[in-house]
């Protein structure tokens, strides 16, 4: 089962949507140069063992204006040109073509099979792909024991009724449910520590919340630091992060990070636009 939701994991959308910004920006630069481009052509004429340059454009004859060896960044750009003006209409074609995928690719096909089935032979088969609501219960039905509070914890508890830790911790995790974005809290997991010799020596975190974007099929851990306008909690933020990236863990790919000081409080408007960002 685990193999075949891999498949659609969201790992093939989201490289397409990728590749098709890359050309957009590609095509954007190509437009840009051809505007900044020297007027004319490039003429290559061969006289004996050399190649001599010329710049044909309505100010000179067809022959062109003769190029020197030392302008070489002129004969460069009249290539380039050449070059651009061929090469656009082509990328312009992969994007086109791209876009088209993008659009008519789609996986609720694939998920309606299975809602479709009558349930007790739904319940017999193993789907390719389980629909987004079953993915997400049978991800939350996982059991983990969380880091257990102090008897002098205060009591913070958040709109589903879970303790958390801070009211910030109560924001996120208000935020996360109110958007409908499964999460755990505090659910434990195992890292290399980044300043072992060798990175052998492993240890037990208990990250904020682990959260699921149920369309990429993808976790991503939320660690939210609190203090920063303490000396020795920032310390300890540098090390934790260093952790993360030792284990494959950063910033914008698997990573969400929030940060608040004495000065500057968590805002909530921002913690929706990370939520939304990376979680949906």
């Amino acid at each position: 089962m685990q193999n075949n939701e891999q498949i659609w994991a969201g790992d093939v959308l989201p490289l397409l949507q990728a590749k098709a910004e890359m050309l957009a920006d590609l095509i954007s630069a190509k437009e840009r140069n051809l505007k900044n481009a020297p007027a004319g052509r490039l003429r290559i004429s061969k006289r004996g063992d050399h190649e001599q340059w010329f710049q044909v454009s309505e100010s000179t004859s067809h022959c062109g204006k003769f190029i020197p060896m030392g302008n070489l960044r002129l004969a460069r750009a009249l290539a380039q040109k050449d070059y651009d003006c061929k090469i656009l209409p082509e990328l312009k074609k992969m994007l086109s073509l791209l876009d088209g995928f993008i659009n008519d690719f789609a996986i609720s096909g694939i998920e309606k099979v299975c809602e479709k089935m009558h349930p007790g032979r739904r319940k017999l088969v193993t789907p390719v792909r389980l629909p987004d609501d079953e993915f997400a219960r049978a991800w939350l039905a996982t059991p983990y024991e969380g880091k257990r509070f102090d008897d002098d914890a205060p009591e913070i508890l958040t709109a589903r009724g879970e303790r958390v830790r801070s009211k910030s911790e109560a924001i996120i995790a208000d935020t996360l449910f109110r958007l409908s974005i499964p999460y755990k809290y505090e659910c434990p997991m195992q890292l290399r520590d980044a300043k072992a010799k060798g990175g052998k020596r492993t240890f037990c975190i208990f990250p904020d919340f682990t959260c699921l974007n149920v369309r990429l099929r993808r976790e991503f851990v939320w660690e939210h630091f609190g203090l920063m306008d303490d000396a020795d909690y920032s310390a300890k933020v540098a090390w934790k992060m260093a952790c993360y990236e030792a284990n494959g863990f950063f910033s914008g790919k698997n990573l969400i990070t929030s940060m608040e000081s004495g000065e500057v409080p968590l805002d909530a408007r921002k913690v929706e636009r990370l939520a939304k960002c990376y979680l949906l």
